[in-house]
């Protein structure tokens, strides 16, 4: 059981310092887990707190790959909406 940071991370220090396992550590170019570390908060918080305080929908991943905050999750604009106006803004 271990969750991962991927290279979306901009490191804004959020995640580090609430992680109750000291699992997170700084790496270039990114924020990384050690997996040897990582409880997953299990048995000291309900949620992950790196998930809880990261500001990146999609840079924080479960040991199944998938986004603890998936696209669209933070803003509340669906991902293909998002697509649309990111479109619409380059075309301008």
């Amino acid at each position: 059981m271990a969750l991962k940071i991927i290279e979306s991370c901009v490191n804004c220090f959020a995640c580090e310092p609430l992680c109750p396992s000291k699992a997170i550590y700084e790496a270039k170019p990114h924020f990384l887990i050690d997996p040897k570390k990582c409880t997953e908060c299990e048995g000291d918080f309900s949620v992950p707190q790196c998930a809880s305080i990261c500001p990146i929908e999609g840079a924080i991943l479960d040991m199944f790959g998938e986004a603890l905050n998936p696209p669209g999750s933070l803003t509340g604009i669906p991902p293909e909406k998002m697509a649309e106006a990111m479109a619409e803004l380059q075309a301008h």
